[in-house]
């Protein structure tokens, strides 16, 4: 039965280490050029004779013998993926045997080697393995009993020893470091996730009321439409009727007008509605399309102009609503004036559209919800819809919106949409003051 408070150490230390990292720092190559060189090296240093007589090095072999046990521990937990068990174990034992091995060698040599070997202790744990475990009690223990082992039985110099003990403590403290900043990016990856929830959530929920709003104002209409028809077959009936006074009959004549474009009006509002609703996927060219806005009628003019022509795959009403609702917010603004400028952009499958008016503009404070749901209005008794509609079209067509001050002083927006340039733009025109 294993105590709770090592079980709790152990899920601990599993928890303090990336797995991929440490994967990414395993394998065969990495422990042939890691604790292999580091083997290699206290061999040359102990035996080769030049090198011999200056280090003087000792128990070159129970060295050597540590750091190949902490190799085979690294390359346990490489085979297991540094997970589970096997794999936690191996990454918390292998450091270790590293640790002491190097340790060792360092106590048994003089003193200015002695003071090398013990630098090179401190950069390997403290500057890279300090930077891969966040610090957890099992973990600190782990890694300082036995250099403190060494220490009390070997006895070094103390010159040996301080550097050793100051490499712990620097170990320990860029560990504490690293725990600190990665529950830092656990709390802002936690943040940014509720966020984003919520922000999907109020997504959600807007088309939810926007397609309940569509339904109920479809059912209205045809409802309306029904009325409308008794409404028509009694006033055609009663116009029927021969006694009637001319002034009365004149009356009744100019109802029925009325009723007819009521009618109309009803049946093309409920044929738009339908059409809105279809999804369709076609190519259109941007600058046409656009182009074809500059006649209808409105308090500003609008003009386009395009250094190319740009077709997009979409649907065109998308595009439409989007200006629409740009237009309307730039009157409402006090624009007289609204440009349309369409550039390519540097990967040529993007275009940029920047409308921009010379009305009142918007506020930087306004500008960073300026696309939620219901956000706070720019014009007084707005619903704070227009620009959220802006956005979610601009998404169906692929591409995103922001806000910014035009170079006429109102309102900007800069819309990136994919498609593919096909050709040069006709010189851009005006649109005619209506």
């Amino acid at each position: 039965m294993v105590p709770p408070w090592l079980l709790k150490s152990w899920q601990a230390f599993v928890a303090s280490a990336d797995p991929d990292e440490l994967l990414a720092q395993s394998g065969p190559i990495s422990v042939l050029l890691g604790p292999g060189s580091l083997v290699g090296v206290l061999v040359c240093l102990a035996y080769v004779p030049p090198l011999a007589r200056i280090t003087e090095l000792r128990n070159v072999p129970w060295s050597a013998a540590l750091i190949a046990m902490g190799g085979c521990l690294t390359l346990l937990a490489w085979s297991r993926g540094c997970r589970g068990t096997i794999g936690g174990l191996g990454t918390l034992f292998d450091n270790a045997h590293y640790s002491a091995g190097l340790t060792l060698a360092a106590v048994s040599c003089r003193e200015g080697v002695g003071i090398a070997l013990a630098l090179v202790h401190g950069l390997i744990f403290a500057a890279i393995q300090g930077r891969t475990y966040a610090l957890t009690g099992l973990l600190a223990t782990t890694m300082v009993l036995p250099v403190l082992a060494v220490l009390i039985v070997v006895r070094p110099a103390i010159p040996v020893a301080i550097v050793l003990i100051a490499s712990l403590a620097l170990m320990v403290f860029i560990m504490n470091s690293t725990r600190t900043r990665r529950l830092e990016r656990q709390r802002s990856l936690r943040l940014e996730q509720a966020l984003g929830a919520a922000d999907r959530l109020a997504d959600e929920s807007m088309q939810a009321a926007l397609t309940t709003t569509l339904l109920t104002l479809g059912h209205f209409l045809h409802e309306l439409r029904n009325y409308q028809t008794a409404i028509a077959v009694n006033l055609e009936f009663v116009t029927m009727q021969p006694e009637l006074a001319t002034t009365s009959r004149s009356a009744l004549c100019e109802a029925q007008d009325a009723q007819r474009q009521q009618a109309t009006l009803v049946r093309e509002t409920i044929e738009s509605l339908r059409g809105r609703s279809r999804r369709e996927t076609t190519s259109f060219r941007l600058a046409e399309a656009l182009r074809a806005m500059e006649s209808e009628r409105r308090s500003c003019a609008l003009h386009v102009s395009a250094e190319v022509e740009f077709e997009i795959q979409g649907n065109q009403e998308h595009l439409r609503v989007v200006m629409i609702n740009l237009i309307r917010n730039a009157e409402q603004a006090g624009a007289r004036s609204i440009h349309c400028v369409i550039r390519v952009e540097a990967s040529g499958t993007a275009v940029q559209l920047l409308v921009h008016d010379d009305g009142s503009g918007i506020p930087e404070a306004q500008r960073a919800a300026l696309f939620e749901s219901f956000a706070t209005s720019t014009k007084t008794g707005g619903s704070g819809l227009g620009l959220y509609l802006v956005r979610r079209h601009t998404e169906l067509l692929g591409g995103r919106i922001n806000a910014t001050t035009g170079p006429l002083g109102g309102a900007g927006f800069v819309l990136s949409l994919p498609g593919r340039a096909i050709g040069i733009a006709e010189s851009p025109h005006a649109g005619t003051q209506m």
